[in-house]
Parts: structure tokens; C-alpha cells; sequence
């Protein structure tokens, strides 16, 4: 026979050998003689690629998939693209876990690296770490809690550059772009040394010196700041002086961008006829922002202005960054029911402490939450917090229908 019949019906040219195994490329070969079935290729391309045949046994190991009925990749004896696609995505990955564990696991270095360890811990002291066999860190003292890692790989120093890794959590935008440059910078302008040195010293310092007008920008942005804050809060006690001795206040917020909004007292404010004990709760803290409940027990508008004036002239208070409060008591005078909230800023907050106030069956009852923001977004997890610390002032103090056996609602059967 001149020819042997291949896939689809091509025949190899008259005259040469062909093997019993009908397959043309050795990567796609199959231990069983399956074919791989792709999309279809012209006769003239089809015989521009064709190469010599060759048994399984002539293959080499990489190019045969390892093919059972039990695995997952036989379907009706025939092996599918996406199974091929899937066998060398695990091929892949393999190969790079393998990498990794190279890297990272290695036992025998170059003694040069031996000699740079015991270099860089003389200079760095405490900051230098050794993480591994193959990974070290440095530790750089700043605002932040940040480092830089390094991965040794097997041909460091002489023929690989080590890994960088810059561990920063909490930096600001500015300072990781300026540390991803310098690491870019550092890794394209690596060469092999002539006498197989370390460069790791010479990284740091120039990783340090990347991130000086970063860090100095956000030390110039913390410091205006703190002078804004401190401006402020000199207003507000000057305002708390002077309305003070004029028997008149009024209440400039430390935090307008947050929705604060200026009060003004007059002298029932100051009134000692509408003096009440107002009674403070325990402060909790969660994710850095901090909560704290404040409580009287009020009969007329006069004892409300009272208490809200007494807690906003106190300097901790009036630096919050919000101070929501509801109250709620029976006008004997007139026969009504007199209630009000304010949000402060904290949309929604007022409305849920005077739902909490009516809920709980609270009479004569003045109460107030204040929130230092920490910096964190807390979601509506806030108005929980902001709930349980008034809620449980009240709790404490009998205040609540509650605690009097009133308000609590009743379980169904």
C-alpha cells in the first residue's frame, strides 16, 4: 500500500513510511490512538503542517495528556478541545507552583547571600526580617506600618534579581504610585553584578528616597489638619467665653463638612430654674469611631435648651462629629404631646432616636448620641450602636417603659 489514510481522508505522499498510529502532530498524540477533533483546516495548510508520524512510544513525556475513562476527560472515546484547554491550564499551573515552591522553599543559597543577610541585619537592626529560607523583610519607619519584601530566587544575586514586594496597609494613593514606580524602576535597571554582590542595601535606599515627597506631602496634609482643627476649636471656646458672660450662646460646629449646623441659646438656656441631671453613658468604640449616650429628664422646651446647652459647652462634645438627639414630654399647660430630633448630619439618626423614645414608652425624656468619626464607613451599623447606647442609658436609669414593664412588645404564641 502506497499511502496510508490519516484524518478526515488526507493521504501522506506515495512511497513513505507511515507508522500504525494514525497521528500527525506529537503534542495532540493520545496513548489510546484517539484522535483530537478541531475546526476544520483546509487539504492545502493541512499538508504544508504535516510531520512524520510517531508511536506513543516515541513521544515524549509532556506531550502526552494523561487520558483515562475514570477522570473526567474521555467523552465517547474522542478527547475534546475544552478537555485539552483544561489539561493545559493544569499543566500551567503546575509548572508554576513548582516555580514557587522553588522560590520560596529553596534550601542552598548563594554563599554571597549568607554574607548580605549578616550586612543588612548590622545596618537595619530590628528592621530587617528574616521571613524564610528565601524571603526577607525591611521594615521602614514612617507614618505608616510599611515594608518591603523581598523573594530570593535560585540564581540570586548572580543571574536573578530578587522579588519586590511593597507591604503598605493605609497608604494613601500618592504613595503607592511613587513606591510601584521606584520598584518598576529598580527591577528594569537590575543587571548581573561582576563579582556576584547583593543589591538589596542599594534597593532600600532608593526605595526610600522614592517615597520622601510622598511621605513629606501627607506629613504637610496632616499637619494642615490639625492647624484646621486647632483654629476651630480656639473659635469654639472663645464663642463658649463670650456667650458665657453675656448670657447668650452660640454653638459653632468643629465639624460643618459633616452636616453640623450652628445653634443658637438664649438666656432660658442659661435659667437655673430649667436646670436637670443629665446622666452620661458608658463610650464604646467599634472601628474607630466612638459612641456615646447622654440622657434628663425634661418637663418643659426651657430644661431641653438647658441640658443641650450644658453638653455642647463641654469641650469633648463639641468636637464630635455629630450629636443627634430626640426628646419627647407632656405640655400640662397646653394638654399636648411635645416631641422633636435632630440628625446633626447623621441623616436619619434623629428620627430613629425618637422612634426608639416612642417605641420604648419614654415620657419626659430628653436623650442625645454623640459619634467621633474614626475614619472607617460603618454602614448602618451606625444607627445600631447609636440605638444601643441610648437604649441602654435609658435602660439603666428606669427611664424606659421597659424597664417599667411598659413598651415591650409582646411575643406571639
Amino acid at each position: 500500500m502506497d499511502s496510508a489514510t490519516v484524518r478526515n481522508g488526507d493521504h501522506l505522499a506515495s512511497g513513505q513510511p507511515v507508522s500504525s498510529a494514525p497521528v500527525e502532530n506529537p503534542r495532540w498524540a493520545l496513548p489510546n490512538g484517539d484522535v483530537v477533533r478541531g475546526p476544520k483546516v483546509p487539504q492545502k495548510q493541512r499538508k504544508q503542517h504535516q510531520s512524520p508520524a510517531m508511536t506513543p512510544a516515541e513521544q515524549p513525556e509532556w506531550s502526552q495528556p494523561e487520558v483515562s475513562r475514570n477522570n473526567g476527560y474521555q467523552r465517547n472515546g474522542r478527547l475534546g478541545m475544552r478537555e485539552l484547554e483544561k489539561w493545559d491550564a493544569e499543566q500551567t499551573e503546575k509548572q508554576q507552583s513548582a516555580g514557587q515552591n522553588q522560590l520560596i522553599h529553596m534550601e542552598e543559597l548563594h554563599p554571597g547571600v549568607e554574607e548580605e543577610k549578616d550586612v543588612l541585619e548590622a545596618i537595619y537592626g530590628a528592621e530587617f526580617e528574616i521571613l524564610g529560607a528565601a524571603e526577607w523583610r525591611i521594615r521602614f519607619p514612617s507614618p505608616h506600618d510599611s515594608a518591603l519584601r523581598l523573594l530570593l530566587p535560585a540564581g540570586y544575586p548572580c543571574t536573578e534579581p530578587p522579588v519586590p514586594i511593597f507591604d503598605c496597609e493605609g497608604a494613601s494613593e500618592p504613595l503607592r504610585h511613587a513606591a510601584a514606580d521606584a520598584i518598576c524602576e529598580l527591577t528594569e535597571n537590575w543587571e548581573p553584578p561582576m563579582e556576584g554582590e547583593g543589591c538589596i542595601y542599594q534597593w532600600v535606599e532608593r526605595l526610600r528616597e522614592c517615597l520622601e515627597p510622598a511621605l513629606a506631602l501627607e506629613v504637610a496634609q496632616r499637619e494642615e489638619s490639625d492647624e484646621s482643627y486647632a483654629v476651630a476649636l480656639q473659635a469654639q471656646e472663645a464663642y463658649t467665653e463670650a456667650s458665657a458672660s453675656s448670657k447668650g450662646f452660640t454653638f459653632l460646629p468643629a465639624n460643618p463638612q459633616y452636616g453640623q449646623r450652628r445653634r443658637t441659646f438664649d438666656d432660658t438656656a442659661f435659667e437655673a430654674a430649667n436646670a436637670v441631671d443629665i446622666k452620661r453613658g458608658e463610650p464604646f468604640t467599634d472601628r474607630k469611631s466612638t459612641f456615646q449616650a447622654f440622657a434628663a429628664k425634661v418637663s418643659n422646651q426651657g430644661q431641653v435648651n438647658w441640658a443641650l446647652r450644658m453638653l455642647l459647652e463641654d469641650r469633648k462634645i463639641a468636637v464630635a462629629t455629630h450629636n443627634m438627639f430626640a426628646y419627647r414630654f407632656r405640655d400640662e399647660v397646653r394638654g399636648i404631646q411635645v416631641a422633636d430630633n435632630e440628625d446633626d448630619g447623621e441623616d436619619g439618626a434623629g428620627s430613629k432616636l425618637a422612634e426608639l423614645l416612642q417605641l420604648a414608652d419614654c415620657e419626659d425624656v430628653f436623650v442625645m448620641v454623640s459619634r467621633w468619626y474614626g475614619g472607617i464607613h460603618l454602614g448602618s451599623d451606625r444607627f445600631k450602636h447609636i440605638s444601643r447606647a441610648a437604649s441602654s442609658l435609658l435602660d439603666e436609669h428606669g427611664w424606659s417603659g421597659r424597664s417599667q414593664g411598659r413598651g415591650a412588645p409582646k411575643k406571639k404564641k
